[in-house]
C-alpha cells in the first residue's frame, strides 16, 4: 500500500485528500497542513516511487489508472467513503481521471497549477523529454523541466523544492514516470472533452505560462468550475503564494452552496 499520513480534526468529519505531482511528495503541502487541519481531516499520500513510498517500485503495467486505484485503495483502507481532493500539477490530471471514474467518491476538487491540455510550449517540452531521457541523467532533465516551467526569480522556492524532492527518487523509478508522458499527453486531450459535474476550484498563477491559458479555456467550458488567477505567481501556487492559496481553498471547501463562490483575498 502507498505510504500515507493523516491528521484528524475534532471539529469536522469531512476529509481532504492531497495528491502531489511527478517528482514531488506529500511534503510539498507543508504550508497547508496547519491551516487545513483546523477545519478538516487530512490524508496525505505519497505516490509510488515518491517520498516515503520510494521503495514501492512501479510495475511495467502501472499507469495513471492503476495509480488512481492505489489512491482509492488507501481511502478504502481508512474507510473514507467520500473526500475533497486537492492536487498539484500531475496530481490534477489524476484527479480529473478520478472525477471520470470515481465521481461518487469526490465532494469538491481544488486544482493547483492544473494541467488540462498541452499548448505549443508543452508539446515542445514533451518532445524534448522523449529525446533527452536516455541522453542526460534524470535529475538533470528534471532540473531543466523545473527551470522551463518556473523560470522567474520569484519561482525559485518552488523550483528548488521540487528539485530537492526529485533527487530522492530512484533513477529507474524516475525513468518509468517519464515513460508515462505518452499517456499523460493523450489523457489530457481526452479529459478536456468531458463535462464535469463536481464543484471544482482551479487556482493558477498568472505566470504559469505553460498551462494557464488552457485552464482558462477548460473552465469557460465547464459550468461547475471556477478559476482564480494569482498575480506574481507561477506553476506551484501552494508554495509560491500559500496564504492566498489557503484562504481561497478553505473558503471554497467550507462554502455549502453548490455554486461555491470564492471569497475576496
Amino acid at each position: 500500500m502507498l505510504y500515507y499520513k493523516t491528521f484528524v480534526s475534532e471539529n469536522n468529519n469531512e476529509w481532504i485528500t492531497f495528491i502531489h505531482g511527478a517528482g514531488g511528495s506529500s511534503s510539498i503541502w507543508f504550508k497547508q497542513i496547519k491551516n487545513f487541519k483546523s477545519y478538516f481531516n487530512l490524508l496525505l499520500i505519497d505516490l509510488k516511487g515518491h517520498g516515503k513510498s520510494k521503495n514501492i517500485d512501479l510495475d511495467d503495467e502501472d499507469n495513471l489508472d492503476t495509480t488512481n486505484i492505489q489512491i482509492i485503495g488507501v481511502l478504502d483502507h481508512l474507510k473514507i467513503n467520500k473526500s475533497h481532493f486537492v492536487g498539484v500539477s500531475l496530481g490534477t490530471i489524476l484527479m480529473l481521471k478520478l472525477a471520470k471514474t470515481h465521481a461518487h467518491r469526490i465532494n469538491k476538487m481544488i486544482m493547483c497549477g492544473a494541467i488540462t491540455s498541452f499548448n505549443k510550449r508543452t508539446v515542445i517540452l514533451y518532445n524534448l523529454a522523449n529525446f533527452l531521457k536516455n541522453i542526460i541523467t534524470p535529475i538533470s532533465l528534471y532540473k531543466l523541466f523545473a527551470y522551463i516551467m518556473m523560470p522567474r526569480k520569484n519561482h525559485k522556492d518552488s523550483r528548488m523544492l521540487f528539485v530537492k524532492e526529485a533527487k530522492k527518487i530512484k533513477i529507474k523509478t524516475f525513468r518509468k514516470w517519464l515513460a508515462l508522458l505518452n499517456e499523460v499527453k493523450s489523457t489530457v486531450e481526452d479529459l478536456s472533452k468531458i463535462n464535469y459535474e463536481i464543484p471544482t476550484l482551479f487556482i493558477s498563477g498568472k505566470e504559469d505560462h505553460m498551462f494557464v491559458k488552457k485552464v482558462e479555456k477548460f473552465v469557460s467550458e465547464n459550468k461547475n468550475c471556477i478559476l482564480e488567477k494569482i498575480s506574481k505567481c507561477g506553476h506551484v501556487v501552494n508554495i509560491n503564494k500559500p496564504y492566498i492559496f489557503n484562504k481561497l481553498s478553505l473558503n471554497f471547501l467550507k462554502e455549502k452552496d453548490e455554486k461555491s463562490k470564492s471569497a475576496p483575498v
